[in-house]
């Protein structure tokens, strides 16, 4: 058996650098799953929001005098804000808006920010990131 003599302490040098690269993917993946659960809390909330103010926001007198659907935008607005301070990501939501359309239809655009926990040691990189969503919903009697 002969051994090269040339080649010893190679994969010393290699050890540190392919752990190094496992780190720093596992980082990476850290934070863009932070990011991808972020997205779908923030599109739960807006659908949520949305589907409550289909029925909340609804016109109550004029539902009463004539049997019409129809949602009250200033109701709307104060139930919706109402809802969204109520949510667990109430501290992290950077805007919100809540636009009544037609007499019927409700629409909720949620934005909030995600910072990183990784990326933030990284020299130059963002230190996090903006996730919107929007939700639509319709009121129809049932």
């Amino acid at each position: 058996m002969r051994r090269c003599r040339g080649q010893r302490g190679s994969v010393l040098m290699l050890m540190p650098a392919g752990a190094l690269i496992v780190l720093l993917l596992g980082a990476i993946a850290f934070d863009l799953s932070l990011v991808f659960l972020r997205q779908r809390q923030v599109s739960s909330l807006a659908a949520d929001v949305a589907n409550d103010l289909a029925s909340i926001a609804l016109d109550v007198p004029t539902f009463r005098e004539s049997g019409v659907f129809e949602l009250d935008p200033a109701r709307a607005d104060s139930a919706g804000r109402s809802l969204l301070d109520a949510s667990d990501l109430a501290e992290d939501l950077t805007s919100a808006t809540i636009t009544v359309s037609g007499s019927d239809t409700v629409t909720v655009r949620v934005t909030m920010s995600v910072d990183y926990v990784f990326a933030k040691a990284i020299p130059g990189a963002a230190d996090g990131t903006t996730v919107t969503a929007s939700a639509t919903a319709v009121a129809t009697p049932g």
